[in-house]
């Protein structure tokens, strides 16, 4: 990284940005003190959450390093037409809480589900292990393309921020934190580290933007900085004709990212892990406003960048020159720059804390597909082997082989984490969930089938598709998603499951084994 970019490496940074790192590791393994030895414990944490410890752990783990980093950085690029994200985000917000999580968690107790393979396979009384396998190989590519995708804004965030460390040491780092607590204390813990992270992160992206227009001169001075070299900056929506702007609203940086949502395993974990479906209503409230605070702050941060840097801050040239690299550092550039010591180490910190809880929760969804639904479910149904030391094992090598894909290359946050993880997961699970909980003759084959559709085309489609080609940005999770959607429908329609609709889908007591270590 250009030596311009490096922040002064003080003493209270790194003192204030260490305590916060040990109280976190603290709290996680406290917190295992409290774990009973079963996978209900483990996963779901007994299904004990209350509205706001579901709400803010469910929020930080789905805004990731993508907003503290990309979302920054994507308003430094593209300027006022970022905030599109904030209606982009809080409709899915709306739609899972108020939808999706009280359904969801009366239909996973009444089946005795764990985990979201669970949650498929009981409902279709499924004996051929195909849905459960597909689910399982659909959560293990796509949360390690997102985990990788965190480790890797850890690894800018740390190099950015402290002059004795490489992008390749912050990987590390970043990597070790999360591991430790999620490995020893798993979903309660997870869930407890998020909630304190989220309060952080609200709290950063809300005071340090604040702070930044009263001492600037307010948007103000932002209009007039991006008018005079950049007024495209100023333009909330993209000049273009109806096709491509259908695209663009349809697209990752506005609510196309809303289709993804409802098929967050990270997310849709902590609907089934609530107390009962009326902390569903408390949590869709809080998080419905954690998210516009976070959201309107990490846009207005980047724009205060952009503005800052084009009116001449030193720090902030690298950015300017080559923006789609460095764009994502504007809130960690700034704030070493702009902020006493032990502010920055505390916004250094809520950088972090962003990456941790979604590393943590995906870490955590992982080790549940590959040791419960996976190794429990189809390998080892006798029980020989404890589920719980599997689970500690898929944790580590996960994070073993995110750390190894991107320690020796950087890659761009807010694409990787919303162009893969996000869209993988969102099309191949999201239709399926909606059609399982709304529509009564959802069948077996069309679960399979969408599913199936919507994890390949997720995949293939960025690969396929050059939207400079066409100037038109045709975005891979709507697309798939309703692909999947449709043929979710089609074949439900033309092979029913033999079940006469409104009949219970499964017995409990065929599955003893579903809160069994």
């Amino acid at each position: 990284m250009p030596e311009l970019l490096l922040a002064a490496n003080t003493p209270v940074v790194v003192v204030s940005f260490t305590l916060y790192t040990l109280a976190i590791v603290a709290i996680g393994l406290y917190s295992a003190r409290f774990a009973r030895r079963s996978n209900e414990d483990f996963f779901l944490a007994g299904r004990s959450l209350n509205g706001w410890v579901a709400a803010l752990s469910a929020s930080a783990s789905s805004e990731s390093g993508w907003v503290t980093l990309g979302l920054v950085g994507w308003a430094f690029t593209e300027g006022v037409k970022a905030y599109w994200i904030i209606p982009g985000c809080l409709l899915g917000f709306l739609f899972n809480w108020f939808v999706v999580a009280g359904r969801m968690n009366d239909r996973a107790r009444a089946l005795g589900a764990l985990t979201l393979p669970d949650f498929f396979a009981f409902n279709f009384k499924e004996r051929l292990p195909l849905i459960r396998t597909l689910s399982v190989i659909v959560i293990l590519v796509a949360m390690f393309l997102y985990i990788a995708a965190q480790f890797a804004a850890a690894g800018k965030a740390f190099e950015a921020s402290f002059t004795v460390l490489n992008y390749k040491w912050g990987v590390l780092i970043g990597a070790a934190i999360v591991l430790i607590y999620t490995i020893t204390g798993g979903f309660r813990a997870v869930c407890w580290t998020d909630f304190l992270q989220a309060l952080l992160m609200v709290g950063t992206l809300v005071i340090f933007p604040v702070y930044l227009l009263a001492i600037e001169g307010g948007y103000t001075f932002i209009t007039g900085e991006l008018r005079t070299l950049n007024p495209e900056l100023l333009d909330f929506t993209p000049n273009v004709g109806a096709i491509a702007f259908i695209g663009f609203l349809l697209g990752s940086g506005a609510l196309g990212i809303n289709f993804g949502y409802p098929g967050q395993p990270h997310v849709l974990v902590r609907f089934l892990a609530l107390k009962d479906r009326k902390e569903a209503r408390l949590a869709g409230v809080v998080s419905f406003f954690w998210g516009l605070m976070v959201y309107w702050g990490a846009v207005t941060i980047g724009l205060m960048a952009r503005a800052m840097t084009q009116a001449g801050a030193a720090w902030g040239q690298q950015m300017l020159e080559n923006p789609d690299i460095y764009g994502e550092l504007g809130l960690v550039l700034s704030a070493m720059h702009m902020l006493p010591g032990v502010l920055s180490g505390m916004v250094l910190a809520a950088v972090l804390a962003a990456i941790c809880s979604t590393a943590d929760s995906q870490l955590v969804v992982a080790a549940s597909a590959g040791a419960n639904d996976l190794y429990a479910r189809v390998i080892d149904r006798g029980g020989k082997t404890s589920h719980l030391l599997v689970n500690r094992i898929t944790v580590l090598v996960l994070g073993v082989a995110a750390v190894l894909m991107v320690i020796d290359r950087e890659v761009r946050v807010y694409e990787y984490v919303l162009t893969y993880g996000w869209a993988i997961l969102g099309a191949a699970f999201g239709p399926q969930v909606i059609l399982l909980l709304l529509w009564k003759r959802a069948s077996y084959a069309g679960c399979l089938v969408g599913m199936l559709i919507g994890f390949l085309l997720a995949i293939i489609w960025p690969s396929v598709y050059d939207a400079k080609e066409t100037g038109v940005e045709v975005y891979n999770l709507p697309l798939a998603f309703i692909v999947a959607f449709g043929w979710n429908v089609i074949i439900s329609l033309l092979v029913p499951d033999k079940a006469e609709p409104g009949e219970s889908p499964v017995a409990i007591d065929e599955y003893p084994a579903a809160t069994r270590e």
